[in-house]
């Protein structure tokens, strides 16, 4: 497959988490022999679905919020095996609901594909975005060589980016063996196929860091993945950002020979004509949190798992009822006064004047207006920090922060709204927005 004219890479945007376990932390609660490395890993009330919100919220900031015609999203890891993924994510991003949404699950092919859908035919733009919410049994010595991440990539025309000379080679390959030494045979077989010609260097993606180096030494290219060595392993959303990394250190006029070796092999040449808008993926690299305790990664990782001081009541016909004051974060504006509300009611609580059934989006930035910090709140990480935010343009907004410490809350401080998980009822995550520094 040639991808020589027509679509192209608009934007690009990456979502890493913060927070980073040590494999030597790891090994010393485990009583084992430190290692090396190290794994990034969501707050606790964070799963893929948030992580692609995250990234794809940020794409299409940086690219001017076009009107996105279709939707593709990927993750191994979807909080719920069936559900309506790429629909509710649409809904969170306020798209226009004829927004053409298609999910892909159980493979780690599934965000290379969604590109090469999105290149090959999809209306546009289409936004691609693959996330995933990574874990290995605890005490297990590959628990610190996976990591969560999002990942968003929004294709149309006249962008700063381009894919040509697209090789794709299907192949049921089983990369959970122990046999290394056949992954990595495995890995150099399926790349010596890639075209390389006036490729100066690589970037290659494989379920390990020995199989992406043993593809590169095939190669003779040399060869960086700053996100296996410093996110972890990310699933199906690995290949894309190492094509964010390779797009945002790429010189213009360099060709970078691209390849994912996942259920098969997919590599293109990589032309970047412009400077990418942003560098989420090495700004997400640079802000990391350490957590040395190993009881805080478990307690944050088992949290919904475990919380059960509440039961939530949730029904299809509720989530419905508030999708649109909730998931796409609606205001009623008051026809009389022009106030914002984010909760609807039936009069408006400045003039009096009866509500319309007019709704107006509420920008997703502000200011806290005030804050307090709350210990009955279930929470793996207390206190839980409620900041009642003024929204720019109107509008103000309870929310719980996330991603900063109690003491880092002040007024005053901008923030932004981002979606993440607050409880479960019946064994479904339910959403809502939370205030992060901006």
């Amino acid at each position: 497959m040639t991808i020589s004219e027509g679509p192209s890479i608009l934007a690009v945007a990456a979502r890493i988490p913060p927070y980073e376990l040590r494999a030597a932390d790891v090994a010393r609660a485990c009583g084992r022999p430190p290692g090396p490395g190290s794994r990034r890993f969501g707050s606790w009330d964070e799963d893929a679905f948030t992580l692609a919100f995250a990234a794809a919220d940020r794409c299409l900031d940086v690219a001017g919020r076009p009107e996105v015609r279709s939707l593709l999203v990927a993750s191994t890891t979807w909080p719920q095996a069936v559900a309506p993924q790429a629909e509710r994510l649409a809904t969170a991003l306020d798209l226009k609901p004829d927004v053409e949404t298609a999910t892909l699950a159980g493979s780690l092919r599934g965000g290379v594909a969604a590109l090469r859908i999105a290149l090959g035919g999809a209306r546009l733009p289409a936004l691609v975005v693959a996330a995933e919410r990574m874990d290995r049994p605890a005490g297990n010595d590959a628990e610190a060589s996976v990591g969560d991440a999002g990942v968003a990539i929004l294709v149309g025309h006249g962008g700063f980016a381009r894919l040509e000379r697209w090789t794709t080679r299907s192949e049921a390959a089983a990369w959970d063996s122990a046999d290394v030494r056949f992954l990595q045979e495995q890995a150099a077989r399926l790349v010596s196929g890639a075209p390389r010609e006036g490729c100066s260097r690589a970037a290659i993606s494989a379920p390990g860091s020995r199989l992406a180096r043993a593809a590169a030494q095939k190669l003779g290219l040399p060869g960086t993945d700053a996100a296996m060595d410093r996110i972890g392993f990310c699933g199906a959303a690995h290949p894309l950002l190492a094509l964010v990394e390779a797009m945002e250190g790429a010189r213009p006029g360099e060709p970078v020979l691209w390849a994912a070796c996942t259920e098969g092999l997919d590599a293109a040449v990589l032309h970047v004509t412009g400077a990418a808008v942003g560098k989420s993926f090495a700004e997400g690299l640079e802000r990391a949190t350490p957590v040395a305790e190993y009881g805080k990664w478990l307690a944050s990782r088992r949290f919904f798992e475990t919380e059960a001081s509440r039961e939530v009541f949730r029904s299809p016909a509720m989530e419905h009822r508030d999708e649109e004051h909730l998931l796409r974060l609606h205001a009623a504006k008051c026809k009389a006064c022009g106030r914002l509300d984010a909760l609807p009611g039936p009069c408006c609580p400045a003039c009096g004047e009866p509500r319309g059934t007019g709704r107006v989006p509420l920008r997703r930035t502000g200011t806290v207006f005030t804050f307090t910090h709350e210990s009955y709140v279930p929470t793996p990480w207390p206190p839980v920090t409620m900041a009642v935010v003024d929204l720019d343009g109107g509008g103000r907004i309870l929310v719980p922060a996330a991603d900063v410490s109690p003491e880092a809350v002040r007024i005053g401080l901008r923030v932004r709204l981002v979606l993440r998980r607050l409880h479960m009822g019946g064994g479904v995550p339910n959403y809502y927005w939370k205030a992060v520094p901006e």
